[in-house]
C-alpha cells in the first residue's frame, strides 16, 4: 500500500518537474494562442463591420437617379472582395451598357467570370446573360465584332447544369446567325447553322420556348 502511495507521489513529482522545466514553452504557447484568438476576433469584427458598411452604401446608392453620382461609390464598392462587390460590378455593367461603354462592360464581365470565390452556377448565369447582350448589340451594329468574346463567355457556361444546356445551344446557334449576316452567307448552305438547328430541335434538354424561338429564326432565314 505504501509502495503504491510512493509510486503515485513519484509520478506526480515527475509531472510537476516536467511542467516546471517546460513552463516557459507552455506560457509562450498559451500566449501565442491568445494572440491568435484576439486577432481572429478583431478580423471577424472588422469583416462584419465592413460588410455592414458595404450593405448600407450599396442600398443607399439605389436611391440615386443620376448615373454620375452613382459611378464613384459603386466603382469603389465593386473592388471589394465580397457579395456586395459582385452586386456592384453587375450594377456597374448595367450603367456602362446604358452609356454604350461596351468594352468596359466586357471587362467587368470577365472580372466576374474570373472570380475564384464565385460559385459556378452564378458564373454560368452571368456568362449566358453577357452572351445574349453582346449578340443583341452585334445584331444591331454589324460593324462591331464581338464573336470571339461571346465564344469566350460560352465556354464559361457549365455543361453539367442541365437547365443551361439548351441556352448554350441557342447561343451557339445565334453566333452562327451573326456570321451569316456579317458575311452574307446563304443560310441553307451553311452547315454549322443547320446542324445546330437540328441538334436543338432534337434535344431533350432544350425547352419548348427556346425551340420555338430558334424555329422562327430558321424559318425566316430559310425563305429569304
Amino acid at each position: 500500500m505504501n509502495e503504491n502511495k510512493i509510486d503515485k507521489n513519484n509520478l506526480i513529482n515527475k509531472m510537476i518537474d516536467k511542467v516546471k522545466s517546460n513552463l516557459k514553452s507552455i506560457l509562450i504557447a498559451i500566449l501565442v494562442i491568445f494572440i491568435i484568438f484576439v486577432f481572429f476576433q478583431i478580423y471577424i469584427f472588422y469583416t462584419s463591420s465592413k460588410i455592414q458598411n458595404n450593405s448600407i452604401t450599396f442600398f443607399n446608392i439605389q436611391n440615386f437617379e443620376n448615373n454620375n453620382l452613382i459611378k464613384e461609390p459603386i466603382t469603389k464598392l465593386s473592388k471589394e472582395n465580397n457579395f456586395y462587390g459582385i452586386l456592384s460590378k453587375l450594377e456597374l455593367i448595367e450603367i456602362n451598357l446604358k452609356e454604350k461603354n461596351i468594352d468596359n462592360a466586357i471587362m467587368l464581365y470577365l472580372e466576374l467570370l474570373n472570380e475564384k470565390n464565385l460559385d459556378n452556377i452564378y458564373k454560368t448565369a452571368i456568362a449566358a446573360k453577357a452572351s445574349y447582350i453582346l449578340i443583341d448589340i452585334s445584331m444591331k451594329n454589324m460593324t462591331k465584332d464581338y464573336v470571339a468574346t461571346i465564344q469566350n463567355f460560352v465556354e464559361n457556361i457549365d455543361d453539367e447544369l442541365s437547365e443551361y444546356k439548351g441556352i448554350k445551344l441557342e447561343i451557339k446557334y445565334l453566333i452562327e446567325i451573326l456570321e451569316i449576316k456579317k458575311n452574307n452567307i446563304n443560310y441553307l448552305d451553311y452547315k454549322k447553322a443547320t446542324d445546330l438547328y437540328n441538334n436543338i430541335m432534337n434535344s431533350e434538354t432544350t425547352s419548348p420556348t427556346i425551340k420555338e424561338r430558334i424555329h422562327k429564326i430558321h424559318e425566316y432565314f430559310s425563305y429569304q
